[in-house]
């Protein structure tokens, strides 16, 4: 099907759009933008540099993409070969900044997540399947945000730290350590307060699994367990982290 393109908004020579996208007022997109398929651009939106957009995302509108990784006194810069890349079916509401790489090939959002009003994704960060960030919440440049993270109102994260798959981050927490799968943490700064057991649930993992689980966190269980997923990824990212909540 054809897009439907508002016409003040503006397209560059070069950019290249697929097919059924809407495009509403005074949006501005950039030669080097490669935009798929049924997706939704709102009103005074912004893609810029090298920016990649899949399928079947909504962008509400009032929305940055592509602009240079905040670096303060030490110079934006646009690095060559790098890209902001995000995949399908993610959801942006108003008033989003998602900045280009500095030091690594891409800003990454993978697929299927939601990001509410006036969150920050900064220069360099991953983000995989199923995030969410709720109104307010920002992060440091280079974060890692693994599978089903669920980052909390106004919940801040400290740069290039790493949080784990499946772990909630409190309402106004401060994160400043990387942190392990599966937990829930609040605070400032933050501390593992117990296992993410309704997000568990709510995967589809059994009473079982999650039970064995947190008798591990809470130390109940010290052999050695082969056949729990749980537990063999959060021994996997505690192996491979220095420095987590809760060593």
């Amino acid at each position: 099907m054809a897009n439907n393109i508002h016409p003040t908004a503006i397209i560059e020579k070069g950019a290249i759009i697929g097919d059924n996208n809407t495009i509403f007022e005074n949006v501005i997109i950039r030669k080097n933008v490669i935009i798929g398929n049924n997706n939704h651009i709102g009103p005074n939106s912004l893609l810029e540099n090298i920016v990649n957009v899949g399928n079947s995302n909504k962008i509400y509108g009032f929305i940055s993409i592509g602009t240079l990784g905040e670096m303060g006194k030490k110079g934006d810069t646009l690095p060559n070969n790098s890209e902001v890349f995000i995949g399908n079916n993610n959801v942006f509401r108003e008033f989003i900044t998602i900045n280009f790489p500095v030091r690594k090939k891409k800003t990454l959002i993978l697929n299927n997540c939601y990001f509410m009003a006036r969150t920050h994704i900064p220069h360099d960060v991953h983000i995989g399947n199923n995030v969410v960030m709720a109104t307010n919440s920002l992060i440091g440049g280079g974060c890692e945000l693994n599978d089903y993270v669920y980052v909390g109102l106004n919940a801040h994260i400290h740069q290039w730290l790493n949080i784990g798959e499946g772990s909630l981050l409190g309402m106004s927490s401060a994160t400043i350590k990387n942190v392990p799968p599966f937990l829930i943490v609040v605070g400032i700064p933050s501390i593992i307060i117990k296992v993410n057991e309704e997000g568990l649930k709510r995967r589809n993992f059994s009473h079982n699994q999650i039970s064995i689980f947190k008798k591990y966190i809470s130390g109940e269980i010290t052999e050695e367990i082969v056949d729990n997923e749980l537990i063999i990824k959060h021994r996997q990212f505690i192996n491979n982290h220095d420095d987590y909540l809760g060593k």
